[in-house]
């Protein structure tokens, strides 16, 4: 799958949770946690962020609503954990290049 593939089901506004993804990845890379759990770490953090924005905009009046909200912010922040993976791989092969 391609990078820009992923990009074209990113909403706009969330794009600024990639470089967060990043940094928090970076940071836990020089912690005591395992490697194996920091892929998941930060698929918790991307759909966390991305459900408290959902929430922090949209108007909620009934289950269906929330319904909604935690399904966007699962499928767009397992999306933008993708992406963010992808690009920083790819940001790692061009490094050693």
């Amino acid at each position: 799958m391609s990078i820009e593939l992923i990009k074209e089901y990113i909403d706009p506004q969330l794009f600024i949770i990639i470089p967060m993804i990043w940094g928090i990845g970076m940071a836990l890379s020089r912690s005591r946690i395992k490697r194996d759990f920091i892929p998941i770490i930060l698929l918790i953090c991307s759909c966390l962020v991305v459900i408290l924005h959902l929430i922090s905009t949209k108007m909620i009046f009934d289950s269906k609503c929330v319904a909604a909200c935690l399904f966007a912010g699962v499928t767009q922040g397992s999306v933008i954990w993708l992406f963010a993976w992808t690009t920083y791989e790819k940001f790692l092969k061009e490094k050693k290049d």
